[in-house]
């Protein structure tokens, strides 16, 4: 009889697993939504006088960088939604092709394991405009820009074209894509923080070792010919900073086929005693720009201010931001001294961007940035902190060949007068950048 029974399951399991397996596809993932990007940039760049101290950006030489990204999302029913997304990236130093050579810099490597980037559950309850996620998500602040973390998050849309977001971000996902990565710049002596007595391997370490917990306003108004795009955020780092932004767009509608819209974004934060007593102070950028659009023409004017010329200033905790930071040049914010997440000395610089688009989605872009970064001359450590005279042209081509394949390449040169140089008879040093990227999104 036993035996009888357990054939009796066997057969009933099996029978279910058929008739699970004779599904169509298409009817087992009707509520799956999946999307992904595959991602391939070259990077190249050279200084004369040796490098150009910088905490990000391109500072590889014949790189090749493969990024992969794959998400789904369920609808599993009862405004309840899950997603998970998974990555892999590899960065290969094309001028050193020795295969398996122990040191990890040269050949193409194959054995990149795939790694979970995101998986959160999304609870939506559409009538009352209501939203709610919680697990591991891009943050989404206007402090980061693709960063990750383990964060709770609840949104409100009282009506259309308002939200009101509240969230808690209980870990940072340091290495994800090379984002806290960039934070070891700190480890530098040469970013001038040791000089006011602090150890910088232990501001690296403790940047990300609390939670942040925060709100934002965000919104987007039509007012007939123009619009109105406003966002103010407020966030308490426990034991690091009160961080606190606006940011502001008016946009002009002046014909068919022109507008023009002026921006204008502020970053505050008050630092917590620990990193003040380390040679870090308040932190204050301001950015503001116009630009108009029309006819393929498109052309930018504005000016950028952060930073102190005597203290490191934290002003965004990855990369710059999502704070429209990127018309400023393509390097000027990654440079030592006036890099826009942790910023050595006080800098101000003015930028204009022009542009034509071709009706083949063709772009052909150049964007000029001049400015300086002033330090404290009187001690070694701040001379070579990235101060001086600061100059960065840029020739750009994009074209998009299709609403899911673009490429893009630029060339930029950046000049600068740096202090450190001065002190050994040389008036100024160049940093020469190339990158090429792919992108294929689904």
């Amino acid at each position: 009889m036993k035996v009888l029974k357990l054939s009796l399951v066997a057969a009933l399991a099996a029978g279910s697993f058929s008739t699970l397996c004779a599904k169509p596809l298409e009817e087992a993932i009707k509520n799956v939504d999946f999307s992904g990007d595959l991602r391939y940039r070259y990077n190249n760049h050279s200084g004369r006088y040796g490098a150009i101290y910088n905490g990000a950006g391109v500072a590889g030489t014949q790189n090749h960088e493969f990024r992969l990204r794959l998400g789904a999302k369920a609808d599993i029913g009862d405004g309840f939604k899950v997603f998970g997304q998974v990555f892999s990236q590899t960065k290969d130093a094309g001028y050193d092709n020795t295969i398996n050579s122990g040191s990890g810099a040269g050949g193409t490597r194959t054995d990149g394991p795939l790694q979970l980037r995101q998986a959160y559950l999304q609870y939506d309850l559409s009538d009352y405009g209501l939203n709610f996620i919680l697990g591991r998500q891009e943050l989404g602040t206007i402090w980061t820009d693709d960063y990750v973390g383990t964060a709770a998050k609840a949104v409100y849309s009282p009506f259309e074209g308002t939200a009101i977001a509240l969230f808690a971000v209980d870990s940072f996902e340091e290495g994800q894509d090379g984002d806290q990565a960039n934070f070891n710049y700190l480890n530098n002596t040469r970013g001038g923080i040791t000089s006011a007595g602090g150890d910088p391997t232990q501001l690296s370490q403790r940047l990300y070792k609390y939670n942040m917990y925060g709100a934002a306003f965000i919104g987007g108004y039509d007012l007939g010919v123009s619009t109105l795009d406003l966002q103010v955020w407020g966030a308490q780092f426990m034991h690091t900073a009160t961080l606190y932004a606006a940011d502001v767009k008016y946009t002009l509608l002046l014909a068919d086929d022109l507008a023009w819209s002026l921006r204008a974004t502020y970053l505050g934060n008050s630092i917590d005693k620990y990193f003040k007593a380390r040679g870090a102070a308040n932190g204050n950028l301001v950015n503001l720009y116009g630009d108009i659009r029309g006819y393929g023409f498109d052309g930018t004017l504005g000016g950028i201010m952060f930073g102190k010329k005597d203290a490191i200033t934290l002003n965004t905790l990855e990369d710059v931001g999502n704070a429209g930071l990127s018309v400023v040049g393509r390097e000027f914010l990654y440079n030592q001294g006036s890099w826009a997440a942790f910023s050595s000395g006080a800098t101000k610089a003015a930028y204009v961007n022009a542009g034509y688009t071709l009706p083949s989605d063709l772009r052909l872009g150049l964007k000029y940035v001049y400015g300086a970064t002033e330090t404290t001359k009187g001690s070694t450590a701040r001379a070579v902190g990235g101060g001086g005279n600061k100059m960065e042209g840029v020739v750009e081509l994009s074209y998009k060949y299709s609403k899911n394949l673009d490429f893009v390449t630029w060339y930029s040169m950046l000049r600068y007068s740096d202090l450190a140089v001065e002190e050994y008879g040389r008036s100024s040093n160049t940093k020469n950048t190339f990158r090429f990227q792919a992108l294929y999104k689904f």
